[in-house]
């Protein structure tokens, strides 16, 4: 409203003049800002009370006016009020359930990118995966809100709550019960038990000192941020054999891809190693949490890595088939690791960080991470199988005598066409 009001009615008016807007860009602080500005002397002149309730789905496209939004509110001890929606655990992106609202469109689900994370001023896990295994690739719930407009609130003196339709702590959530124009997020995670591992809500130059001063901490953001930076590639599990020179070409060249692989991992590993030295002083839950999921992650997926590339080599070196039928190699994923001792001493160390997350961190994303990492096997053994080599014959009819005829009316053959389809917009 133009003027402060007390009428409701005035008040729900104003709510449903708001046009929509299809930008997808929300500058939520620098209107924060502005209304400050706007009604500041209702606070300084009137000595009235303001507060401010924002309500939004996204994490704000203008956070670089965060701390100048956050001076201007405390100087006029403004508290900010947040209904919005959860950031996701770690990362920056999630995923829109959206169904075209206009009902001349094509109606099934379809999924658009919005930027609602990550909690913490900088992601603080590592992003890995190896042959389909390891990463939890579905969005799961921080905990908390996006950083920036959780901040916000936090030096206020305001709160953020987070609202989901979906949110059901203890269970895994998929994406058809996800509720439409919600976020995805395969689980959600009580937030008593998260107050442990609040985020550190500060302003930039001070969160990198107190990162700067922990070898440990400094060790867990410069591994997070390699770990986004560089891709991992999935290796080729399954080697036809049609000839002893091409299952060697195969081979030669998923060695290849291991080479890109390994020296990814122990780039990480060298990170995180340098503040191992520290993990015994770190007191804060969060930070000891994400740093012993780190390693355990890191080492366990070197250690497939690189069993990964010695499983290869020993097929190099000949492999004979058991059956008569079998023309294939399969790598497939065990417990037991083939390599050597030291690969057996990493695949120890790994899982004693694993099991330390899930012990001392239950009932948290770390140890939903750490659990999900431990379920996939460390090692690799060959299986042989069999892939058919020709193609089945195509069956031809020799005649039409036992043929349906066709329906006298060829447009009950039609099908109706479907509806068109529209790409979700910018969300």
């Amino acid at each position: 409203t133009r003027d402060p009001t007390e009428d409701i009615d005035v008040v729900r008016e104003a709510v449903d003049s708001i046009e929509q807007d299809d930008s997808g860009i929300e500058h939520v602080f620098t209107a924060l800002r502005a209304a400050a500005v706007r009604y500041r002397q209702l606070r300084t002149r009137d000595e009235r009370n303001i507060m401010f309730i924002a309500f939004t789905d996204e994490a704000g496209d203008d956070q670089d006016q965060l701390d100048a939004t956050v001076h201007l509110c405390r100087r006029l001890a403004i508290p900010v009020y947040v209904i919005g929606v959860p950031a996701p655990f770690g990362r920056r992106e999630t995923y829109v359930k959206w169904v075209d609202p206009d009902p001349r469109f094509d109606q099934s689900p379809q999924w658009g990118r919005v930027d609602q994370g990550p909690e913490s001023m900088l992601p603080e896990r590592i992003r890995i995966r190896f042959s389909g295994q390891g990463e939890q690739e579905s969005p799961i719930d921080s905990g908390f809100g996006p950083f920036a407009l959780t901040r916000l609130c936090y030096e206020t003196g305001g709160i953020y709550f987070t609202v989901h339709p979906n949110r059901q702590p203890g269970r895994h959530v998929s994406r058809r019960e996800t509720d439409v124009y919600s976020s995805y997020f395969a689980a959600f995670f009580d937030p008593q038990v998260m107050r442990r591992y609040r985020p550190e809500y500060v302003s930039a130059h001070e969160y990198q000192q107190r990162v700067s001063s922990s070898p440990l901490r400094s060790a867990l953001i410069r591994a997070a941020q390699l770990s986004w930076i560089t891709p991992l590639d999935q290796p080729r599990r399954r080697f036809v054999v049609s000839s002893e020179a091409a299952l060697a070409a195969a081979l030669t060249d998923a060695q290849k891809d291991a080479a890109r692989l390994e020296p990814a991992f122990k780039a990480l590993y060298e990170v995180l190693l340098s503040g191992e030295p520290e993990r015994k002083l770190e007191i804060v839950p969060r930070w000891q949490a994400g740093y012993d999921l780190a390693m355990g992650r890191v080492l366990a997926n070197r250690v497939r890595a690189e069993g990964y590339n010695a499983m290869l080599a020993q097929a190099k070196r000949g492999l004979q088939f058991a059956k008569g039928d079998s023309n294939t190699w399969i790598l497939t994923p065990v417990e037991a690791v083939q390599g050597g001792s030291r690969l057996e001493r990493f695949a120890e160390r790994a899982r004693d960080y694993l099991q330390r997350v899930m012990r001392e961190h239950p009932d948290t994303p770390w140890a939903m991470l750490a659990q999900e990492e431990l379920r996939q096997p460390f090692g690799w053994k060959w299986e042989e199988g069999y892939t058919p080599m020709d193609p089945p014959a195509t069956t031809v009819a020799v005649n039409n005598e036992n043929a349906n005829p066709l329906p006298r009316d060829e447009q009950a053959r039609r099908i109706k066409p479907p509806p068109p389809r529209r790409e979700p917009p910018r969300l």
